[in-house]
């Protein structure tokens, strides 16, 4: 299950502060790859804002977070 794996990279990047960017961005494709194939994939599109709160784009992440909440 993508989510899972999803989870064991956040970890990974808190775990591992050196290759951080590297595990969030591959983090970043795998839940782009989940909302591509189901646009309506709540736990995708939370996933995919948490993400890229994480890597720095605030305004972005959050965007995303509030839509999922708002939508559903």
């Amino acid at each position: 299950m993508r989510s899972s794996r999803i989870a064991r990279l956040l970890r990974a990047s808190r775990r591992f502060p050196a290759q951080r960017r590297g595990l969030l961005e591959r983090a970043l494709r795998l839940s782009q790859q989940a909302v591509a194939g189901n646009a309506r994939d709540r736990e995708a599109l939370l996933w995919l804002g948490i993400i890229w709160w994480q890597l720095g784009a605030r305004r972005r992440g959050r965007a995303i977070l509030r839509a999922v909440h708002h939508s559903f």
